[in-house]
């Protein structure tokens, strides 16, 4: 028993070493690039950026549709790149753009992956609109991003996410929970290690790395505690897959930080619900 236990450790131990030589985490798009250096300089204009964007004609379609579409509830149409970067601001167009250009990635890693990181990405920004915050929209994309550790897992380690696929089928253990006994890490870690490859704003890379442990959350606490929530809220509706069929309690530090109540299910609900119902529209873009 004892000799087995050693064998195990050594595994883990292997492993470990395995992923943080890692070399081919995803790349960011170029484009994503460019954007990022313009939006950095204070005099760059909207209308700058939206050129930029607007030089691919597929990519322009894919934020246009998704700009319009119920997920994000605007209330008139948004007809170019330059007006969705003025009513949706830069770090969310940036986020779109990210999005779409990580879709095929996300879907080829985990069946059920997408459209559960859509509907966490629309339960952020329900609970976010909710609470009356300005940066809803951001919010939202930290939601769509949250789980992209998975996709690294998913492409780097495709035997051990086997056998983390394998020991979740009981139905006894969380995702993140077989991937600590079997790794000593999970996809949150990778997913911190994604948001610093790609240089991504705090506001989306902290909810990546603690959105199972938003207590820790320091430099965006509140992003990080909404994206923790939102994940819970869409577990329990049974929408998508994270991986495991599983709800985890959610975090009162989290709950309570938020100044959130009870009955403030209800109206997220029902907030969330026509969201959801965009979720065909959104997944059809290719």
């Amino acid at each position: 028993m004892a000799n087995q236990q050693q064998q195990q450790v050594q595994d883990r131990l292997q492993v470990k070493r395995e992923v943080r030589k890692i070399k081919n985490l995803p790349t960011v798009p170029g484009i994503v690039a460019k954007i990022s250096r313009m939006v950095e300089n204070p005099e760059t204009s909207a209308a700058e950026v939206g050129r930029l964007i607007s030089q691919d004609q597929v990519l322009s379609a894919k934020v246009l549709r998704m700009a319009n579409s119920a997920f994000f509830g605007m209330s008139r149409k948004i007809s170019s790149i330059s007006q969705a970067l003025v009513i949706l601001g830069f770090e969310v167009v940036k986020g779109l753009v990210l999005t779409s250009s990580v879709f095929d990635m996300i879907q080829k890693s985990m069946a059920g992956l997408w459209e559960h990181s859509i509907g966490c990405a629309a339960a952020s920004g329900a609970v976010a609109t909710l609470l009356g915050r300005d940066d809803a929209e951001e919010i939202l994309v930290a939601g769509l991003l949250h789980d992209l550790g998975k996709v690294v897992l998913a492409l780097n380690l495709p035997e051990e996410m086997r056998l983390i696929m394998a020991k979740v089928s009981s139905g006894d253990v969380l995702f993140y929970e077989a991937e600590n006994q079997l790794l000593d890490f999970d996809h949150s870690e990778l997913g911190q290690w994604l948001a610093e490859h790609w240089n991504l704003p705090e506001s989306l890379a902290e909810p990546m790395r603690l959105h199972h442990r938003p207590e820790k959350a320091v430099l965006k606490p509140e992003c990080t505690a909404i994206v923790h929530i939102a994940d819970i809220i869409i577990r329990a509706k049974g929408f998508g897959n994270a991986g495991d069929m599983l709800v985890p309690p959610i975090s009162m530090a989290a709950w309570e930080m938020l100044g959130l109540r009870k009955t403030d299910f209800l109206p997220i609900l029902e907030t969330l619900e026509p969201k959801l119902a965009s979720l065909c529209d959104i997944t059809s873009i290719s």
